[in-house]
């Protein structure tokens, strides 16, 4: 799935997806969140990966 696929499946912008798949953001809202687990069928978890410093 493209990143202008999963932007439009979770009714976010295509900028919103691509700085979050690029690793260019400081945090995500709960919203955006939400939408994208909705969209994707998946959790938090499935999406994110934690990398202790």
């Amino acid at each position: 799935m493209t990143i202008a696929e999963t932007a439009k499946l979770a009714g976010v912008s295509y900028n919103t997806i691509h700085k979050l798949y690029n690793d260019k953001t400081k945090g995500v809202d709960f919203s955006t969140l939400g939408k994208l687990c909705y969209a994707l069928d998946c959790t938090p978890n499935d999406l994110f990966k934690y990398i202790p410093d």
